[in-house]
């Protein structure tokens, strides 16, 4: 039975006010829809979100006194919120945005602007399947995905089947990195010391200047909600390294949120005087053999398209991009503000830069 919301009712709350029986309820619903399985979808995300910005919030959807979804949101600022000009939860750092809710749900984009309270919402990385619940995109991107699930040997020998010579070239890379730089060692560190966090997102910032991409952590609040991410991990959303040295140094080392057994490939780095070697695929290839051993049944590479995406991927989705409007003196206002604050933005650039990376 397909439920269409006719005469609704939403809280709007902090997620830290959620009862524990409302967390498993969304816990529940996540668990039902593989799509909806990641890290940045999950009321332990939404919690360090609020805890790192104060601007998060989350619209309760409740239908004949039954809840039948959640939908996290946040502002940017405090004249975002004046406005009530939102943004997915998690903001430049979610790989992952959309309603969370039962599969019987329906509910317009207008009406879920109008329930949460907001006068418009610019939305990116928006989960396939969210057009069941009845919020389309305008357009969207293509996303890549590894699946692990018949376990590490299987995945390979079908790499190998497909494309032969990267297996060969990966191998020969491997060889030439032990030869330059000694053993290689995989490890995967969770809990993770903030100290290597700090080191990790300067090394990260150094490859944004170095390629002229938007610093994701000129933000404070970002830097802020890794930090809460780290403090409380959950099997629903825990952050994890992994590392991979050799003679005592750091070749490559990626952080990114786990879902139960979904992993999200989310801040890569590695060590550029290496690069011969080609340290981050390599990297990534450890990161797959070890996969079974740490939990791992998918990796979800987010939006975007890259050359390691395709190599290692096993299959594709998209991720929608919307610009919902409620309607009314408020939304154009909004509208207004959004497109001045777009252009501003633009205006300051530096020449070749393009919009933040985290791969």
């Amino acid at each position: 039975m397909v439920v269409t919301v006719q005469a609704p009712h939403a809280e709007v709350v902090r997620p830290s006010t959620l009862s524990a029986s409302e967390c498993a309820q969304w816990q529940e619903m996540q668990a039902q829809s593989p799509s909806l399985q990641r890290a940045f979808l999950s009321p332990t995300f939404a919690q360090a979100c609020e805890r790192a910005n104060g601007r998060s919030y989350v619209a309760v959807l409740h239908d004949a006194g039954v809840i039948r979804g959640f939908f996290p949101f946040q502002f940017r600022s405090m004249w975002h919120q004046r406005l009530r000009l939102a943004e997915r939860i998690g903001g430049g750092l979610s790989d992952a945005a959309g309603l969370i809710a039962t599969a019987d749900l329906r509910v317009s984009a207008a009406l879920l602007l109008r329930l949460a309270g907001l006068s418009s919402l610019s939305i990116t990385h928006l989960m396939a399947g969210q057009e069941q619940f009845g919020l389309d995109a305008e357009w969207s991107e293509v996303g890549h995905i590894t699946d692990v699930r018949d376990g590490p040997d299987a995945y390979f020998a079908a790499l190998l089947r497909r494309d032969r010579i990267l297996v060969r070239d990966t191998e020969r890379r491997m060889r030439k990195a032990e030869g330059g730089y000694g053993v290689l060692r995989f490890t995967r560190i969770d809990p993770i010391p903030p100290d290597m966090i700090a080191a990790l997102i300067e090394r990260k910032r150094q490859q944004y200047h170095r390629t002229q991409a938007i610093d994701a952590f000129a933000r404070g609040v970002n830097i802020r909600l890794i930090a809460a991410l780290n403090e409380t991990p959950a099997s629903d959303c825990r952050l994890v390294m992994s590392r991979l040295e050799a003679g005592g140094r750091v070749l490559a080392q990626h952080l990114g949120p786990q879902y139960h057994r979904v992993l999200s490939h989310w801040l890569p780095v590695y060590d550029t005087e290496a690069r011969s070697v080609s340290p981050g695929r390599l990297l990534l290839w450890h990161m797959i053999q070890h996969a079974t051993d740490d939990g791992i049944d998918l990796i979800d590479f987010g939006e975007g398209d890259a050359q390691y995406k395709r190599e290692f991927a096993t299959s594709t989705t998209r991720y929608g991009r919307a610009s919902w409007y409620r309607g009314g003196a408020r939304s154009v206002v909004a509208y207004v503000y959004e497109g001045l604050e777009w252009r501003l933005r633009a205006r300051g650039r530096r020449p070749g830069a393009h919009a933040a990376t985290r791969g």
